[in-house]
């Protein structure tokens, strides 16, 4: 799998591993993965975890994990050591049932069983502009990927798909087209805002899709073990650094940081951009958290209702 730096317009390089001719990835994915991951053989009893990156993706595999076990009496476990495109086939063969798995790959790059098996499904997503900002300090603090452009020129590359996973957008559209289409498939929508602003709701949500029935004390323990400050102390300092030795995959966390980065020309040009490419969608986008709502039932669990509820 060829390694390569990728340039965007304005002469900016990123470090990249090209697969399938136009496909991104990680210049640290395992190529076997990418290219065999249609054919890997799923278990009956796994969660499969997808969303693109930056979407809070490690925060909602370590909840899948409370939640399965029943416990948050669990040692501390890496979530890459379940990630499909990050470990050989023998290495996620090898991990004990029930696996929560994860990746960031298109619909169409997923396991074939995921829909011949009927495998539980969690699809999570956050609002696009944070997700820039998230990904943005991502590839520059990882040095693998080399990248040194500005912010303004990062968003014009990540709406193009010059980075791995590709574009956001094209992401998000190709999951809700396949959402739409298999209602039949028990697939969980979750929005990162949606968690952040009802955490408990959310997560009563969630156990009964993974068929749970627990108290409100104990989706109370999940919810205080998930918080960012409690995963980035127990789970921070055996991940990924930066040359200050602060762990990269717990940044900050939180809703609304892309005002601190947008300029007003910045946000209404990509407002544009999002209008453009999810047009028509069902996939509503929350930059910013109302704590005062209350509500008991999250935006996502009502625009997909009817492919959830045929689902369960």
């Amino acid at each position: 799998m060829p390694v390569e730096v990728v340039y965007d317009d304005h002469g900016d390089g990123m470090t990249l591993c090209r697969y399938h001719g136009d496909r991104f990835g990680a210049s640290d994915f395992v190529e076997e993965s990418l290219v065999s991951m249609r054919d890997v053989e799923l278990r009956e009893d796994d969660i499969m975890l997808c969303s693109y990156s930056k979407s809070g993706c490690h925060w909602m595999w370590e909840i899948l994990r409370l939640l399965q076990a029943g416990t948050t009496d669990l040692e501390v476990v890496d979530k890459e050591s379940h990630m499909m495109e990050y470990n050989t086939v023998e290495q996620i063969d090898a991990l004990p049932s029930p696996r929560v798995l994860n990746n960031h790959m298109h619909w169409d790059m997923q396991p074939r069983d995921l829909v011949d098996k009927k495998i539980k499904t969690v699809f999570f997503y956050r609002n696009p502009k944070d997700v820039a900002v998230s990904f943005f300090n991502h590839h520059r603090k990882f040095k693998d990927y080399d990248y040194k452009g500005t912010f303004n020129n990062y968003l014009q590359r990540l709406v193009q798909g010059k980075v791995d996973n590709g574009s956001p957008f094209r992401y998000l559209r190709e999951w809700e087209d396949a959402i739409l289409r298999h209602p039949e498939l028990p697939i969980f929508v979750g929005c990162y805002e949606d968690m952040k602003e009802n955490p408990l709701s959310e997560l009563k949500r969630l156990a009964r899709f993974l068929g749970h029935d627990y108290s409100d004390d104990f989706l109370r323990q999940v919810m205080h073990m998930t918080t960012f400050e409690s995963m980035k102390e127990r789970k921070g300092p055996a991940s990924f650094q930066d040359d200050n030795g602060r762990p990269i995959m717990y940044r900050k966390g939180q809703v609304g940081d892309w005002v601190n980065y947008f300029t007003y020309e910045q946000n209404k040009w990509f407002d544009k951009v999002i209008r453009q490419a999810m047009k028509g969608s069902r996939l509503k986008f929350r930059y910013t958290l109302d704590h005062s709502s209350g509500r008991g039932k999250s935006r996502s669990d009502t625009m997909f209702s009817v492919v959830r509820q045929s689902g369960q």
